[in-house]
C-alpha cells in the first residue's frame, strides 16, 4: 500500500495565496505577461525553504474542527478532492496502457502513485475526524471523457490526455488554494499546499511537452 508522506513544512497562507495570484494572471507577470507554472513553483519552493516551522512540531488533537463551518468545509473538500483525485488516476491508468512516450508513462504511474496515497489519506481524515465512510464517485460527465479518451491512440490520445490533464490539475491547484487559508488541521494544509506545488510542475512539464512533442506552443490562456 503505497502511503501519503509531507516532505515539506507548513507554509504560510500567504506563500500559496501568492502562487494562486500569480497562476491567475496577477500583476508579477513575465514576458509575455503570463507567468509559467515554473515561476509559481520556484516561488513556492523559496517560500517552503525559509519555513522554520515543520510538520514535526505541529501537534493537533484528531478531532473534529472546533467549529461547524469549518468542520463542513472540510468534510466536503476532503470527499470532492478524493473524486477529484479518483478520477486523475483513471486517466493516468489508461495512459500507462496507451501513452507512446515512456516519459509521459512514468509520468502517469508517478500521478497514480501520489494521488492514490492522497485518496487513501483523505479517507484515513475522514474516518478518524469526522466518522465518515467515503468512497469515490464518478460522475457523468467524467464517464463521458474517459469514453472519448478510450477511443483515441497514439499522438491524438496522448495530445488529449495531457490537454485534459491539465485542466484536471488547474482545477485541483485551485481548490486547494482555499484549503490553505480555511481548514483547521494542519496536516490537510500541507496536504493542499503538496498539491500545488506537486501538480504545478506537472502542468509545466506537460505544456513543455505538448510544445516539444507537437508543436502545441501556442500562448497558455490564464488559469
Amino acid at each position: 500500500m503505497v502511503s501519503w508522506r509531507p516532505d515539506r513544512g507548513i507554509v504560510s497562507r500567504t506563500a500559496a495565496i501568492t502562487i494562486i495570484y500569480r497562476i491567475n494572471g496577477g500583476a508579477m507577470n513575465f514576458g509575455n505577461g503570463k507567468p509559467t507554472i515554473s515561476l509559481i513553483v520556484l516561488s513556492f519552493v523559496l517560500f517552503l525553504g525559509l519555513c522554520v516551522t515543520s510538520v514535526n512540531a505541529q501537534s493537533q488533537e484528531s478531532g473534529p474542527a472546533p467549529d461547524k463551518a469549518t468542520a463542513k468545509y472540510e468534510i466536503d473538500f476532503m470527499q470532492d478532492m478524493i473524486d477529484h483525485h479518483a478520477m486523475a488516476v483513471q486517466m493516468a491508468n489508461m495512459c500507462v496502457e496507451k501513452a507512446i512516450h515512456v516519459e509521459l508513462r512514468t509520468l502517469c504511474q508517478e500521478i497514480i502513485a501520489a494521488q492514490s496515497a492522497e485518496i487513501q489519506q483523505m479517507q484515513t481524515w475522514l474516518m478518524e475526524w469526522y466518522g465518515i465512510s467515503y468512497s469515490p464517485e464518478m460522475k457523468p460527465g467524467d464517464m463521458r471523457m474517459m469514453e472519448k479518451m478510450a477511443e483515441l491512440s497514439g499522438a491524438e490520445f496522448e495530445i488529449e490526455f495531457m490537454e485534459m490533464m491539465i485542466k484536471h490539475h488547474l482545477k485541483a491547484i485551485r481548490k486547494a488554494s482555499k484549503c490553505v487559508d480555511r481548514v483547521f488541521h494542519d496536516q490537510l494544509r500541507e496536504m493542499c499546499e503538496n498539491i500545488i506545488v506537486t501538480q504545478a510542475a506537472e502542468i509545466e512539464q506537460m505544456r513543455t511537452w505538448l510544445c516539444d512533442w507537437y508543436g502545441i506552443c501556442k500562448d497558455r490562456p490564464a488559469v
